[in-house]
């Protein structure tokens, strides 16, 4: 009796190990580690695709865009502004229109960024996602 108390003692102690070990505290992934300084500046488009809810999608259309990020947190692209903040290689933006825009910095090298994004606006139950990869001006 004694060893069956024992085998179902170490069964649950196995199964509480394994029951916290699937559980994360963050479900999204983050990207590579990436100060403000060094994301502060212009940054070029050099190659970018997309798709989007409504089915939408295209490849390199923002060739030479450009991307302000300044030092006062707010962010400027395509004529349009944004507030920012940086967080474990996750820079997102918001604007007052309500989209949020999450960038996820795959790497960060030689003054290149490649990254991906998913854009969210929810007042049009809109997404669109997709990758970028920008150089510094």
């Amino acid at each position: 009796m004694k060893k069956l108390k024992n085998v179902w003692l170490i069964l649950s102690l196995l199964l509480m190990t394994l029951g916290m070990a699937g559980c994360s505290t963050e479900d999204d992934p983050t990207g590579v580690e990436v100060s403000q300084s060094e994301i502060i500046g212009t940054w070029k488009v050099t190659a970018n695709d997309w798709t989007n809810s409504e089915e939408d999608s295209g490849r390199n259309d923002h060739l030479g865009q450009t991307l302000s990020v300044k030092e006062d947190a707010t962010a400027a692209f395509r004529g349009e502004s944004f507030d920012w903040t940086l967080k474990k290689g996750v820079l997102e933006l918001s604007d007052s229109r309500g989209r949020n825009i999450r960038v996820v910095i795959l790497s960060y090298a030689d003054d290149k960024i490649q990254a991906t994004y998913t854009c969210t606006f929810e007042s049009e139950m809109y997404t669109e996602e997709g990758n970028y990869t920008f150089e510094r001006v």
